[in-house]
C-alpha cells in the first residue's frame, strides 16, 4: 500500500471545525492497518508538510509538543503513535485509533501567532483508492480516503467548513509510488517488523497483559560452589606460583652462599697472608 497526500480543506477556530480546540487537526487511521503501514501513512503526511516548511506536533497530555520525524528509526516512530493514540483517550472510536495534532512552521510554536492559523489539512490517500469529502457535525470539514476495495482506511476532521475543497470526491491513481522504496521481499519485512515492534510497544503504553511482553533481563546468580573445572584452574595457578617463588628463594639462596664463600675465600687468603708476612720478618724463620 502507498500513500499520496491529498489536501483536505484548511484548519480553523473552533466555531467552524465542529467545536474541540481552535486550528488543530483529528487523523483516524483504520486500527486493523499494519502498523509499519500506518508509520509510512504519517511519513507521507510529515513529508509533506515539511515541504510547505510546517511539522506535525502531537498535542494531546504524555505527548504534547512531540514532532513526528519521518526520519527516526521505525521504533521510535511506532512508539510515538501508539502513545499519541493513548493519549486520545478523551475520545475513543472502536475499531480506529485517532491522534490529534497542530501543523505549526518549522521553527515556531504552535502557541505563536500565525503558526497554525489556516494551515492546510491533508490526508494519505491510498494508491487506487479515492478521496470522499463532506462536512458532519462535531467533526468540521472531513475526508476519508479508501482503499482500492472501498474500506475506509483514513479519516481526517476539524477542518474550516467556510473553506471547503471544490470537489466532494478525489481519485488516487494507482500507480503512485511508496514512500518508502525497496523490493517486495523488503517490503513484506519491514511490515512484519513493524506489527511485532508495535504490538510490543503498544502493550507497554496502555499495560496490555496479553500478547509481546518485554521480560527485564534476569540478574546472574552468584555462584557459591567450585566447579572442578575451577578448581583445577586454581591449583594450577597455586602451583605455579610456588614454583616460581621456589626458583626464587633457590636464586637468592644460591646469591647469597656465592657471596659468602667469596667473603671467606678473601677472609682465609687475608690471613695466610699475614702469617707469611709475620714468618717472614720472624729472625727464627732465618736459621
Amino acid at each position: 500500500m502507498s500513500f499520496t497526500p491529498i489536501r483536505s480543506g484548511y484548519t480553523g477556530p473552533s466555531a467552524k471545525i465542529g467545536g474541540s480546540t481552535d486550528y488543530h487537526i483529528d487523523l483516524k487511521l483504520l486500527e486493523s492497518l499494519p502498523i509499519a503501514q500506518k508509520v509510512q501513512a504519517l511519513d507521507s503526511l510529515a513529508r509533506q508538510y515539511q515541504s510547505i516548511g510546517r511539522e506535525i506536533e502531537f498535542s494531546n497530555p504524555s505527548v504534547a509538543g512531540a514532532r513526528w520525524n519521518p526520519s527516526l528509526d521505525l521504533s521510535d516512530k511506532v512508539d510515538l503513535l501508539n502513545k499519541a493514540a493513548a493519549a486520545h483517550s478523551h475520545s475513543s472510536h472502536p475499531g480506529w485509533q485517532s491522534v490529534d495534532f497542530y501543523v505549526p512552521f518549522k521553527g515556531k510554536s504552535r502557541f505563536e501567532p500565525g503558526a497554525v492559523e489556516g494551515a492546510s489539512i491533508y490526508i494519505p490517500g491510498v494508491a487506487g483508492g479515492k478521496v470522499r469529502r463532506s462536512t458532519g457535525e462535531g467533526y468540521g470539514y472531513f475526508s476519508e480516503a479508501t482503499d482500492p476495495s472501498g474500506q475506509v482506511v483514513f479519516r481526517v476532521g476539524h477542518g474550516d467548513i467556510s473553506r471547503p475543497e471544490e470537489t466532494a470526491e478525489v481519485a488516487v491513481a494507482p500507480g503512485t509510488q511508496p514512500d518508502t522504496a525497496g523490493t517486495q521481499e523488503q517490503d513484506k519485512a519491514y511490515e512484519y517488523l513493524g506489527e511485532a515492534l508495535g504490538k510490543v510497544l503498544a502493550d507497554a503504553v496502555l499495560g496490555n497483559s496479553k500478547g509481546y511482553k518485554a521480560e527485564a533481563p534476569k540478574a546472574e546468580e552468584p555462584k557459591d560452589y567450585v566447579s572442578k573445572s575451577d578448581l583445577k584452574e586454581l591449583l594450577a595457578e597455586r602451583d605455579a606460583a610456588r614454583r616460581a617463588e621456589a626458583i626464587e628463594q633457590q636464586k637468592r639462596k644460591g646469591v647469597e652462599e656465592f657471596v659468602s664463600n667469596v667473603e671467606r675465600t678473601k677472609r682465609r687468603m687475608m690471613e695466610a697472608s699475614l702469617s707469611a708476612m709475620k714468618a717472614f720478618k720472624s729472625p727464627s724463620s732465618l736459621v
